[in-house]
C-alpha cells in the first residue's frame, strides 16, 4: 500500500488545517477584545469559535463572562452551564454562575454553587451575604402589589438610566446606536452615555429625550447627574481622562470616572470642573444633593472601604468641600453600594448587591437615626426584581417617582407609584359541634389602636370580610341570641405589605343549668345532668387548693368569655379524689372552688357573676369510691373544677 496522500486525502487535511487555523484565530481575536473589555465583540469571536470547537470550556467560560457583563444573563447561564456539566467550573466562576442564576430566578440552583464556593473561600463576605440571599427571598416577594411601575418609551436611546429632577422632567444618562466609529464603547458596542433630557405631557406621554447640554456632553461618558435647589449648579459623573483624548483606566483595564461640576452663567453652563476629592487611583460617581445642596452623596472603590464601592459623602463649608467620610457598615459590605440619593425627608436611598437581595441590586432604604445610619431595608419586589435596580428618585409626595432597572433586558427608567397597602381579613363564624356556618351573626371589628368600630352580620355561609390598616391592635367579637359571645385579638404587621390574613370564630350554644347540677356519678349510683361548661381541664394536686400552672391557660379563657358575655353567670364546682374523710374532702373542694374565684377576680370578674360549690369526694368521674384501688392517673380525674352557665339573672 501506497504511503502517499491521495488527492482527495489531502483536501481534507488541508481543510481541517485551515479550518483550525481559523478557529485559533476566532479565539485569538475574542481574547484580545476579551482582554480590552470589548464585550461586544468578543461574543461574536467566541461563538464563532464554538462552531468548531463545540467543547472548548476554556472558550466557553469567557464567552459566558462577557454576556454576564453585557447583563445578558439568559444566555451566560447556558455557557456557564455546559462547563458545570463537564464538570470544569472552578474557583471565581462558580460564585460568577451563582449570580446569574440569581438574576434568573433560579435560587435553589445559586445555593449550590454558592455553597461549594464558600467550602474553599470561608472568609468571602460577598458570597457568604449571596447565599442568605438564596434563602430568604420569598419574605421580599410577599406583597406584588405594593408598587405599580409604568417604563418610559426608549425612543431613539438603546438604554437610559439614573433619572434626576430638573426643570419640568428629567435629565438622565442614556445610550444610542452608535453614529461613527470614533464614539463606540468598545464595552457594548453602543455609543458613550450621554446626558438628555425629556418631558411629561398632558396627556401622560413623554416626549422624545433631547440632549441636556452641548457644553456637558463630552467625547466619552456623561451622566448621571444631580442638581442643588435653584437648579443652577450641577454635579455629574464623567470620563476620567488620562490626557485630551484617552480615557483613564485602572488596572483591570476598566473605565475610571470622576465627578464635575458646573454652574448656570447667563442660561448656559460654564466650563466644568472636577471636585476636590477626585484621584487616579479610584473612581468617584453617582452623584446626589441634599436638598439644602451642602452635603453630597456619591459611590467611589476608594481605598480603605469595605469592598467593591462604598458610599461617601462630603460637605460643603461655603468654601470648599471636606474629605469623603464612608457611612459605614451599616450601609456598606463586601459588595457594591452605588447610585445614593438622599431624598427631601433626608432618607438615604441607595444599590446594594451586598445585602439581602432578590439577585443583582436591590434598592434600600435607611433613615439617621441619632446620627447613626440605620439597617437598610430592602424595598423589595414588584420594584426590586432578581435583575439589576437602581438609581432610584422620589417626587415631592414620597410616594412616586423613578427607578432604574434592567429587568427587561436592558437599562430602563420605570416610573413608578406606590400602592396603600391592603389587609384583609377574610372570616367565618362556625358552630363549635359541627364547623358548620352560622348565619346572624354579628361580627364587630374594633380597631383597638385608634377606637374605630366597623360591624358586619354574617349570611348563610357564616363569612364575613374587613379592611385593615397595618401596623394596628384589632379585636374581633361575634354576637348572636342564644350563642355565647366571642372575640378575638391580633395585630397587624408594621411592613408596608398587603396581605389576607384568615380568622374562624367558634359559636357555642348557650346550655344552662339549675344551682348545684353536679357532672359526676353520686355514691348513691344516681347520675348528675351533663350540663357544665366544657371549656378545659382545671385539676389541682393531691391535697392541694392553689391553682396550677397548666390550668392558668383554661381560666383566662374563661376570663374572656366572661368579659366578651357581661350577662353571663357561672356556678363553680370543685371536687376531690377519694382519699380522706368526707368531711376534710368537703372543705378542701371548698377552697378549691374558692381559689378559682379568687383568680377570676383578680382578672377582672365581679364576685357577683359567680358562685362556688364543693361537692368533696361525692361525684367521682369514675369506679373510685372510698376504699376502692386506684392509679394515681384515676385519682386526678377526679380533683378538678367544673362550671355551668346559670340561667339568667339567677344569681
Amino acid at each position: 500500500m501506497s504511503s502517499s496522500l491521495t488527492p482527495k486525502m489531502f483536501l481534507y487535511v488541508t481543510l481541517v488545517a485551515a479550518l483550525a487555523a481559523c478557529t485559533n484565530a476566532r479565539i485569538k481575536s475574542g481574547d484580545k477584545y476579551y482582554d480590552n473589555l470589548s464585550y461586544s465583540k468578543a461574543i461574536s469571536s467566541y461563538q464563532k469559535a464554538l462552531n468548531s470547537q463545540p467543547d472548548n470550556n476554556e472558550v466557553k467560560l469567557k464567552l459566558a463572562s462577557s454576556l454576564r457583563n453585557l447583563n445578558n444573563s439568559a444566555d451566560a447561564e447556558i455557557y456557564y452551564r455546559e462547563v458545570a456539566e463537564a464538570g470544569a467550573l472552578q474557583g471565581e466562576d462558580r460564585l460568577h454562575y451563582a449570580q446569574v442564576l440569581m438574576k434568573n430566578n433560579k435560587y435553589n440552583e445559586a445555593k449550590t454553587y454558592l455553597e461549594a464556593y464558600i467550602a474553599d473561600n470561608p472568609d468571602d463576605k460577598l458570597a457568604q451575604g449571596l447565599l442568605i440571599s438564596t434563602k430568604s427571598t420569598a419574605t421580599l416577594k410577599e406583597d406584588t402589589s405594593a408598587y405599580i411601575l409604568t417604563a418610559l418609551p426608549l425612543d431613539f436611546t438603546v438604554s437610559m438610566f439614573g433619572p434626576a429632577h430638573y426643570g419640568k422632567g428629567i435629565a438622565l444618562a442614556a445610550e444610542t446606536e452608535i453614529t461613527s466609529a470614533a464614539n463606540t464603547n468598545p464595552w457594548t458596542g453602543y455609543a458613550f452615555l450621554d446626558m438628555y433630557y425629556m418631558e411629561k405631557t398632558g396627556d401622560g406621554s413623554w416626549t422624545t429625550p433631547k440632549i441636556f447640554s452641548d457644553e456637558l456632553n463630552g467625547r466619552y461618558h456623561d451622566g448621571p447627574a444631580t442638581f442643588n435647589a435653584a437648579q443652577d449648579m450641577i454635579i455629574y459623573t464623567r470620563s476620567a481622562m488620562r490626557n485630551q483624548k484617552k480615557q483613564l483606566v485602572n488596572e483591570k483595564r476598566e473605565n475610571q470616572f470622576y465627578l464635575y461640576q458646573s454652574k448656570k452663567v447667563d442660561g448656559k453652563w460654564a466650563e466644568s470642573e472636577e471636585m476636590p476629592f477626585n484621584n487616579q487611583r479610584y473612581s468617584v460617581g453617582h452623584p446626589s444633593l441634599s436638598p439644602d445642596g451642602k452635603t453630597l452623596y456619591f459611590s467611589s472603590d476608594m481605598l480603605g472601604g469595605y469592598g467593591g464601592s462604598d458610599i461617601y459623602k462630603s460637605t460643603f463649608d461655603g468654601t470648599s468641600w471636606s474629605q469623603p467620610i464612608n457611612l459605614g457598615s451599616n450601609i456598606n459590605t463586601a459588595g457594591n453600594e452605588v447610585f445614593p440619593y438622599i431624598s427631601k425627608t433626608e432618607k438615604l436611598y441607595f444599590s446594594s448587591e451586598g445585602h439581602q437581595t432578590l439577585g443583582g441590586l436591590d434598592v434600600f432604604l435607611s433613615e439617621n437615626v441619632a446620627g447613626s445610619w440605620a439597617k437598610p431595608v430592602n424595598l423589595a419586589y414588584p420594584l426590586n426584581s432578581s435583575r439589576d435596580d437602581f438609581a432610584i428618585i422620589f417626587n415631592d409626595n414620597d410616594s412616586t417617582g423613578y427607578v432604574s432597572s434592567d429587568r427587561s433586558g436592558g437599562d430602563m427608567i420605570y416610573e413608578f407609584q406606590k400602592v396603600a397597602p391592603k389587609v384583609i381579613l377574610d372570616g367565618i363564624a362556625v358552630l363549635k359541634t359541627t364547623d358548620t356556618p352560622v348565619e346572624g351573626v354579628l361580627i364587630t371589628l374594633i380597631n383597638l389602636t385608634d377606637g374605630d368600630t366597623a360591624r358586619i352580620s354574617t349570611g348563610t355561609d357564616g363569612k364575613f370580610k374587613f379592611n385593615l390598616l397595618t401596623g394596628k391592635s384589632y379585636k374581633v367579637k361575634g354576637e348572636k341570641e342564644g350563642f355565647f359571645n366571642v372575640s378575638e385579638e391580633f395585630k397587624t404587621s408594621k411592613k408596608d405589605i398587603s396581605k389576607k390574613l384568615s380568622l374562624s370564630l367558634v359559636i357555642e350554644e348557650i346550655i344552662s343549668a339549675d344551682s348545684g347540677t353536679g357532672s359526676g356519678v353520686a355514691d348513691d349510683g344516681s347520675s348528675a345532668a351533663p350540663k357544665t361548661y366544657n371549656i378545659g381541664e382545671v385539676f389541682y394536686d393531691y391535697n392541694e387548693a392553689s391553682i396550677r400552672t397548666d390550668a392558668k391557660s383554661t381560666l383566662d379563657k374563661l376570663v374572656t368569655l366572661l368579659l366578651d358575655n357581661p350577662k353571663l353567670s357561672i356556678e363553680i364546682h370543685s371536687h376531690c379524689d377519694s382519699r380522706g374523710g368526707a368531711a376534710y374532702n368537703l372543705a378542701l373542694s371548698k377552697r378549691r372552688a374558692e381559689s378559682v374565684v379568687q383568680y377570676l377576680g383578680e382578672n377582672g370578674i365581679s364576685d357577683t357573676r359567680l358562685r362556688s360549690k364543693g361537692f368533696g369526694s361525692s361525684q367521682p368521674v369514675n369506679r373510685c369510691r372510698t376504699g376502692v384501688q386506684c392509679s394515681e392517673e384515676e385519682h386526678q380525674a377526679n380533683r378538678r373544677t367544673e362550671f355551668i352557665v346559670l340561667p339568667t339573672k339567677n344569681l
